[in-house]
């Protein structure tokens, strides 16, 4: 039996947890790597092969492939060890934690080959498998022996190998997130596009996708090439991912820069000594000319269009650090524009590595922990302090940085805030759908069907917070259907008047909406809106072809779950069914929208 202090299995398998998200994640370290390395060239190659009882191809290695400055045989060793690396006193560049070769690598796989070289001279190799190292057969690092790269990579990788490079190899794959190289470019694309925007838009890398096949003589052909493009949530950059613009504004940007913030905030350096660096806070906001262009052109929101739809991806304050995006965090913006206008706006956060401590920066370089929206009144009241004053001058005499957090967080919060108030100015609704006059109206009788009973279960005492059993007063209902359903004064009195009229407390109606969501539900003084969402796929490609009764069946359904939201007095509840109202309305979206030519080994 052994003694040792530390089992390696087990610490082998916590290492492979480490917390990457999925396997873009994983790849963005190796891209790090080779940025830190200063290379112009990446290439990720996913290599495809039959399996023997199935025929369809699925990813069985990974290689990622530089022409930076390669690794001298202490490096190369040292770079595979847990917690070495060479870049810890790198005050500027994207590494620094030493742990992103090996950590990414066993997340994904149980096996990492890596080859170096410099200067033209012969590649060096060594590698970690996580059998062995769980058995105990593989207890130190490999010294780096001089090796050629298997000339099946060789050949398939280099029409003429870098002077200088290096070459990693993911085998024996068991935690993929997908199993083709289309799936896992796919769903890279984006985010590795957003996260090196800076780097590729400036052409400092070119980083490619290309898919192998491998045939039966070992050889590997190239099944399909891609090309990564800088995708930026700000839309302050050109010839990115967002597609062409029409007319004469097709090389210009999408948004316009709003505003530049510049804060300094204290940290303690690794000798203990306090210094101050600069964190830059970035706003932008979508072009009015350019989005009244869209409109006119369209019957649809401008949320609606491809341009519309490319920003819903990239709802949030960008976290940006040493140039490359950390997350992209959405609980910044309020969910009533994040759901609306949210995404013809936004925010970038950036700062150097010196403030990572500060900003809670996790080894794996996904997120900014401290980086989050505060409710200042409530962390007060947690901390025991009676007033937000009390609590932050017991941050300052205690040096907490937590207080420099704040600085930054209080910015954003005000950004958010003044964004909101400019994109009002701003027409994103777009013309009424083609075809009809008027967003049309939807018949009475599903919700007074699921309203049936209300009454009833009111008198005998559960009462909501609103009191519906009041009388509607038109000028609430009015103001309720302005605001929340975006109508104007004489259409929002009609319906008043008729809702009065008739004594229904429920309306629903079919709106353009730029949201997720296929439907929406508000409820003030007494009266809920449903609205469904005319922009959502599930509607076009469904609801809209419904006869009279097949719809009044589907609104029936709508108007029930409205119904459960406006008797739910418990705010954690309410706050659970808005949550799968909304991923409800995300997946059926994934669903109608998937590409019919998906294989079934992607699901």
């Amino acid at each position: 039996m052994s003694n040792r202090f530390l089992s390696a299995e087990t610490v082998i398998e916590s290492l492979r947890d480490n917390g990457y998200n999925n396997t873009a994640y994983a790849l963005a370290e190796l891209i790090d790597n080779s940025l830190q390395a200063t290379a112009t060239r990446v290439e990720v190659g996913f290599i495809e092969e039959q399996q023997e009882a199935r025929k369809n191809y699925t990813v069985s290695e990974i290689s990622i492939w530089d022409n930076g400055v390669g690794m001298d045989l202490d490096t190369l060793r040292v770079a595979m060890q847990f917690g070495g690396g060479t870049h810890r006193k790198d005050t500027g560049g994207m590494g620094k934690f030493g742990m992103g070769l090996p950590n990414s690598s066993i997340s994904q796989c149980k096996r990492v080959d890596v080859w170096s070289w410099q200067a033209g001279g012969e590649p060096h190799h060594t590698y970690l498998d996580v059998d062995e190292m769980k058995s105990g057969t593989l207890e130190d690092v490999p010294i780096p022996t001089a090796k050629a790269i298997p000339a099946k990579y060789e050949k398939a990788f280099f029409t003429k190998r870098p002077e200088s490079g290096s070459l990693i190899i993911w085998s024996k794959l068991d935690r993929l997130s997908w199993k083709t190289g289309k799936s896992i470019y796919r769903h890279c694309e984006h985010l590795v596009g957003r996260m090196y925007r800076n780097f590729i838009s400036d052409d400092n890398i070119k980083i490619e996708s290309i898919t192998y096949r491998k045939s039966a003589d070992e050889r590997l052909d190239v099944y399909d090439k891609e090309t990564f493009k800088a995708n930026d949530p700000m839309y302050l950059l050109k010839n990115t991912s967002l597609p062409e613009l029409p007319g004469s504004y097709k090389n210009e940007a999408f948004f316009e820069e709003v505003d530049k913030e510049v804060i300094s905030v204290e940290y303690i350096d690794e000798d203990g000594v306090p210094k101050r660096d600069d964190v830059t806070i970035t706003t932008s906001i979508v072009k009015s000319n350019i989005a009244n262009k869209i409109l006119k052109s369209t019957s649809k929101s401008l949320g609606a269009t491809v341009w519309g739809k490319h920003c819903a991806k990239n709802i949030g304050v960008s976290i940006v650090r040493a140039n490359r995006e950390l997350v992209l965090r959405d609980s910044f913006i309020p969910s009533d524009l994040r759901n609306y206008k949210g995404r013809f706006c936004a925010i970038e956060v950036s700062f150097p590595p010196t403030l990572d401590a500060v900003f809670g920066v996790t080894n794996n370089k996904q997120d900014a922990v401290k980086l989050i929206p505060y409710n200042m009144g409530n962390i007060s009241e947690q901390a025991g302090f009676d007033t937000e004053a009390e609590f932050k001058r017991d941050l300052f005499n205690n040096a907490d940085p937590l207080l420099e957090v704040f600085k930054v967080t209080d910015v954003i919060a005000m950004q958010v805030k003044d964004l909101e108030r400019k994109l009002k100015e701003i027409n994103i609704a777009g013309k009424a759908i083609k075809g009809t006059d008027e967003p049309k109206t939807v018949s009475e009788g599903a919700a007074s069907k699921a309203t049936q009973g209300s009454a009833h279960r009111e008198s005998h005492g559960h009462k909501t917070s609103d009191e519906p059993t009041k009388a509607l007063k038109k000028e609430d209902v009015v103001d309720h259907l302005k605001k929340a359903g975006g109508m104007s004064d004489e259409e929002a009195e009609e319906k008043a008047e008729r809702l009065i009229l008739t004594g229904n407390r429920f309306l629903i109606e079919d709106v353009a909406r730029d949201s997720e969501a296929f439907f929406d539900v508000s409820r003030s003084k007494g009266l809920t809106l449903v609205l469904f969402n005319t922009n959502h796929v599930f509607y076009q490609k469904l609801v809209s072809k419904l006869d009279s009764d097949e719809l009044e069946i589907m609104q029936t359904t709508i108007a029930g779950f409205a119904r459960v939201m406006n008797e739910t007095t418990d705010e954690r509840k309410l706050a659970y069914l808005n949550t799968i109202r909304r991923e409800w309305g995300i997946v059926i979206s994934e669903f109608l929208q998937g590409p019919e030519d998906e294989e079934l080994d992607d699901f």
